[in-house]
């Protein structure tokens, strides 16, 4: 077995969220985490999400983003000053076709866990994994209620859907190999 540890600099993780009238778009930074990969099968892995490092990339305006990301802090949606994290929790990996893989585990955010499964494709080359993928993450799982039509009627243009997309390119080094 190889634990390949996440390079945070290599490390990427875009977010999109949209509403009837559009969307927004940002990044969150990857805080630690691996994977586990026994031969050519993912086995398992971690993957830890620093919510206090949210950033909006789709706003120019610097008042209406400040407050945007204000309002992204507190309990409305993500409630960072109790919960500095999220986790991602890699339980098993079907191989699928070439370098394609279904993973499966659990997504913790506000101390709150669901199962969910994704695709990425994952490569090795000699002692560095990359893999690309995206997660498409409903909300409302997590207590994140505001704006949503599950929760709230006549919402009319200010609904915000329910799901978003974290698109992610993670790059590991591998650390240790165990037998």
């Amino acid at each position: 077995m190889a634990k390949f540890q996440i390079q945070q600099v290599s490390s990427t993780v875009n977010w999109t969220g949209k509403k009837v009238l559009g969307l927004h778009t940002g990044t969150i930074n990857v805080a630690n985490g691996y994977i586990e990969m026994t031969e050519d099968k993912i086995t398992g892995g971690e993957v830890e999400i620093d919510m206090t490092s949210i950033v909006i990339t789709d706003m120019e305006d610097k008042t209406a983003r400040q407050e945007f990301f204000e309002h992204l802090l507190n309990d409305d949606f993500f409630s960072v000053h109790k919960f500095k994290t999220s986790i991602l929790t890699i339980d098993r990996a079907n191989k699928l076709q070439g370098n394609k893989y279904k993973i499966e585990g659990t997504l913790t955010i506000k101390d709150i866990t669901h199962p969910i499964n994704f695709f990425a494709t994952v490569e090795v080359f000699t002692d560095t994994l990359h893999s690309l993928g995206e997660i498409v993450v409903d909300r409302t799982l997590y207590n994140i209620r505001y704006g949503s039509g599950k929760f709230i009627s006549n919402l009319g243009d200010k609904l915000i859907y329910d799901e978003f997309v974290l698109q992610f390119k993670v790059v590991a080094q591998k650390s240790i190999s165990l037998l």
